[in-house]
C-alpha cells in the first residue's frame, strides 16, 4: 500500500532528479589555431541562431568554458558571427558532455579521449562535408572558383554517400538518432541553396539542377515546423527555398505582394506562412502595404509571438499616410539649377532615392528609364535623387553621362531633409505624388515590378 507520505517521498525524489538533471554542465576547451581571439556559443531558437556566450582566448591559444544546456540538442560553436556559417560549427550537447577540440578557420579537429559518441559522429561528418561546405559558403576563396559545374557532383556525391553515413554511425542515444538524419538532410539542402544563391561566374538553369537540387522543394522542406526549427540555418533555408520553387516554375520572383503571394504557394505549413508574411511586414515602410498584407494573409499570424510581432512592425511604420501634402525638397540638378517638388505640381511625380555605390538601385535604372518612356507623353516627372556623398558628386555627374541618364537627375546628399522626412534608410526606395503635389505612397514598388507602372497609371486616371 503506498501511503501519503511515500507519494510525497517519491515526488521529492523526482524533483530532485529533475535538478541534478538541470545542474549537469558541458565542459568545453581547446585551441585555436586562428588570429581570431573569440570563441562565441550559440544556441538554436526556432532555426536561427541565440548567442549564449563568448570567451577569450587565451595568449597560448587555449579556451576553456562551461555552460549548462538549456535543452539537448544542437548548438553551434566557432570563430564567427551568427550569419557567417563557415567559421562556426555544429555540435550536440547534452549534460555531462565534454568536448576538446582544436578551432581552426573554417574547420576543425576534436582532442582527447572525452568527446562523446555524438559529437565524433558529427566530427565525421563535418569531414565528409569540408569541400561541398567550403564551395557553398560564400567569401572563400573556393566559392569564388567554383561553379555549378564541379559543385553540383561533390554536392551528389555527399548526398548519395549521406544515407549510408548515417546507417553506420550510430550513438546509441534514441534523441540523436532522430534529430542526426535531419541535420544531414538541411545542411545538403543549406549547402545546394548557398551555392545557388551566392556570386559565380556561371549560374545553372533549371534545366541543369542536380537530383539533390530538385530534391530541396516545398513537399520536403515545408510540411512542418520541427524541422527547420530543430536545423540551426532553418530560418535562412526557408527564405531561400520559395525563391529556388519559383526559378524551378518560371516564375518572376517580385518584392512586392504579388512576390509574398507567389512564395505563399512553396510554403505549405501555416505557421511558416506566418513567418513568411512577417518577413514581408519587417520590410514595410508604406502603411498601405502593410495593411495590404495584413488583410489578405493575417489568418496566418497564428502563434502569439507571430501577432505580437506583427504589432511590433506596425508601431514602427513612418508616421506618413497617402494624402498627406509632399515635403517640398530643394535640390540641385546636374548643371546647379535648383529643382524644388513643388515646381513640378500639376504633373505625377515618381521619385527614386538611389546612390552610385548601391547595387540594387543600378539594377533598376533600365527598369525605370523603361517606365518613363512608356510615360513620355503623359504629365508625370521621373525624379531620381542621389544621397552619394559630397566627393563623389564627380562620379555621380559622370554616370549620368555615361549612361545616358534620363530623367530629373539631383543631388541630396547624405542625409538630405528629404530622407529623414521619409525616414529613407535603406535604398532604392520609390516614392509615389499626385498632380495636386499629395502622397499616393512612400514606399512604392521597385520599377521592375509591374505593379508600380500599374499605381501610375492609377494615379493619372484619377486626374
Amino acid at each position: 500500500m503506498i501511503t501519503k507520505k511515500g507519494i510525497i517521498t517519491a515526488i521529492v525524489l523526482v524533483l530532485m532528479g529533475m535538478v541534478v538533471f538541470a545542474e549537469k554542465s558541458v565542459e568545453i576547451k581547446g585551441t585555436v589555431s586562428s588570429e581570431k581571439k573569440q570563441v562565441k556559443l550559440f544556441s538554436v531558437f526556432k532555426g536561427a541562431l541565440k548567442e549564449v556566450t563568448t570567451f577569450n582566448v587565451k595568449d597560448d591559444g587555449s579556451f576553456r568554458f562551461v555552460f549548462y544546456p538549456e535543452y539537448e540538442g544542437f548548438y553551434v560553436l566557432g570563430l564567427g558571427k551568427p550569419m557567417a556559417p563557415l567559421y562556426n560549427h555544429t555540435f550536440y550537447f547534452k549534460g555531462g558532455d565534454q568536448l576538446d577540440l582544436k578551432l581552426k578557420d573554417s574547420s576543425y579537429e576534436l582532442q582527447g579521449t572525452l568527446n562523446s559518441k555524438e559529437n565524433q559522429i558529427m566530427s565525421k561528418w563535418a569531414e565528409q562535408c569540408l569541400k561541398v561546405r567550403e564551395k557553398s559558403l560564400e567569401r572563400t576563396q573556393a566559392n569564388m572558383e567554383s561553379t555549378f559545374v564541379d559543385f553540383f557532383p561533390d554536392l551528389e556525391a555527399l548526398s548519395v554517400g549521406s544515407k549510408d553515413f548515417i546507417v553506420k554511425n550510430k550513438s546509441g542515444n534514441p534523441a540523436f538518432e532522430k534529430a542526426f538524419p535531419l541535420l544531414v538532410k538541411w545542411d545538403l539542402a543549406t549547402y545546394g541553396l548557398r551555392c545557388l544563391f551566392t556570386g559565380r561566374v556561371v549560374h545553372p538553369s533549371p534545366e541543369q539542377y542536380s537530383p539533390a537540387i530538385n530534391y530541396i522543394n516545398a513537399e520536403n522542406f515545408t510540411r512542418n515546423t520541427y524541422e527547420p526549427f530543430l536545423y540551426p540555418y532553418g530560418r535562412g533555408a526557408l527564405q531561400m527555398i520559395p525563391v529556388l520553387e519559383s526559378m524551378k516554375n518560371k516564375i518572376r520572383i517580385s518584392q512586392s505582394i504579388i512576390g509574398l503571394e507567389n512564395s505563399m504557394k512553396f510554403m505549405l505549413n501555416d505557421t511558416l506562412k506566418g513567418d513568411q508574411l512577417l518577413d514581408y511586414l519587417s520590410h514595410q515602410k508604406d502603411r498601405s502595404n502593410f495593411t495590404e498584407a495584413v488583410n489578405k494573409f493575417g489568418q496566418y499570424l497564428i502563434t502569439q509571438t507571430q501577432k505580437e510581432t506583427s504589432a511590433k512592425y506596425e508601431a514602427k511604420l513612418n508616421p506618413f499616410t497617402p494624402g498627406d501634402k509632399a515635403f517640398d525638397f530643394s535640390f540641385p540638378d546636374v548643371n546647379d539649377k535648383v529643382v524644388k517638388l513643388s515646381d513640378l505640381k500639376g504633373k505625377v511625380v515618381v521619385i527614386d532615392v538611389w546612390a552610385t555605390w548601391c547595387g540594387p538601385c543600378v539594377q533598376e535604372i533600365p527598369h525605370l528609364e523603361k517606365l518613363a518612356e512608356e510615360f513620355k507623353a503623359k504629365d508625370i516627372a521621373f525624379v531620381s535623387i542621389t544621397v552619394d556623398q559630397e566627393k563623389d558628386k564627380p562620379k555621380w555627374l559622370k554616370m549620368i553621362k555615361d549612361d545616358h541618364m534620363t530623367g530629373i537627375q539631383l543631388f541630396g546628399g547624405v542625409g538630405n531633409e528629404f530622407s529623414k522626412h521619409y525616414a529613407i534608410r535603406t535604398i532604392p526606395r520609390f516614392l509615389v505624388f499626385d498632380k495636386q503635389g499629395k502622397l499616393v505612397t512612400g514606399d512604392a514598388p521597385r520599377p521592375s515590378d509591374r505593379k508600380l507602372k500599374m499605381i501610375i497609371e492609377e494615379v493619372l486616371n484619377k486626374g
